[in-house]
């Protein structure tokens, strides 16, 4: 418990989130030109579609990593978009300005709450990207609705192992402590800026960060609680399940100093036949942003078999 404890406090700033309008409550005003809002059960969650230019070759739903958001997509979806797949960009619960879980919310599974957004938008099929604990969720999602997944876009990540300690998270005193300490230290500019380093292993695109970006978020009431809540919720991999999947690209950075190569193993070992295995040179954990190229590149590589 003490490992993931400090893993949680560590990693919850490491991460970039949405910024542009902060208010307290459910539903916030809109924080970009291309935002939406979808409502189901308890919850209201913060979607951002990027249309395709030209013929639109597919719909990628993706979903960010623990204490991220919709931000992190923006390069990404940038290169997607213009490569003629449209991209839906969410903001899990509790994160970015999607609603804050509390100790009275009828809490749901990420994969039910994600499965509802993309049967409300298409009857098709969805492309699934996900990062780091999206890609946690997207892997759930695969699992529990088949039917609903082509193929899985995984980028620094591994599979869900789950434990008793993680799902004993959902404890409200252990939210009640916990929560309002990750709001502070997700206030501090010096350690946020310290923690991007770590994370991005690129100095230059650090220091054009807008730091703003991670540390705005955390002003929503309910930020830490809630993300603590939502780490609860999440389910944990069968991997049985997934070697029988259509094929998965699972991109990794090379300097990833969040998720070791070593929690890989599992899910490297249960990837479907065809699925590719790639490694970005120098990437670190957020390579999805400062090296969106790269990362733009193997994937429209992957989507054209």
């Amino acid at each position: 418990m003490k490992k993931i404890i400090s893993v949680l406090l560590c990693v919850c700033l490491l991460f970039p989130c949405a910024v542009s309008a902060v208010a307290e409550g459910v539903r916030y005003d809109t924080p970009y030109e291309n935002s939406s809002f979808f409502d189901y059960g308890e919850y209201t969650l913060h979607y951002r579609v990027f249309p395709a230019e030209g013929e639109n070759k597919g719909q990628i739903m993706m979903l960010h990593g623990f204490a991220e958001s919709t931000y992190c997509w923006q390069n990404l979806a940038a290169l997607l978009t213009a490569n003629g797949y449209t991209c839906v960009a969410v903001d899990l619960p509790d994160f970015g300005f999607s609603s804050r879980e509390t100790k009275d919310t009828v809490r749901l599974p990420r994969e039910e709450v994600v499965h509802a957004l993309m049967s409300r938008l298409s009857d098709e099929p969805w492309y699934l990207a996900g990062h780091s604990m999206g890609g946690y969720v997207a892997l759930a999602v695969a699992q529990t609705y088949p039917d609903s997944v082509k193929n899985l876009l995984l980028y620094g990540t591994s599979g869900n192992d789950g434990n008793a300690a993680s799902a004993a998270m959902g404890n409200d005193f252990f939210a009640s402590v916990v929560g309002p300490f990750m709001e502070l230290m997700g206030r501090c500019k010096p350690l946020v800026w310290l923690l991007l380093r770590v994370a991005i292993q690129d100095s230059e695109f650090v220091r054009a960060y807008d730091v703003d970006a991670i540390v705005a978020p955390f002003r929503i009431k309910g930020t830490g609680t809630g993300a603590v809540y939502n780490f609860s919720m999440l389910t944990p991999t069968d991997y049985e399940t997934v070697s029988q999947m259509p094929p998965i690209l699972f991109m990794n950075g090379d300097k990833d100093k969040v998720i070791a190569d070593s929690a890989r193993k599992n899910l490297r070992a249960a990837l479907p036949e065809n699925s590719l295995d790639y490694i970005v040179e120098g990437g670190g954990h957020m390579f999805i942003e400062n090296k969106a190229e790269e990362t733009a590149r193997v994937t429209l590589d992957f989507l054209s078999r």
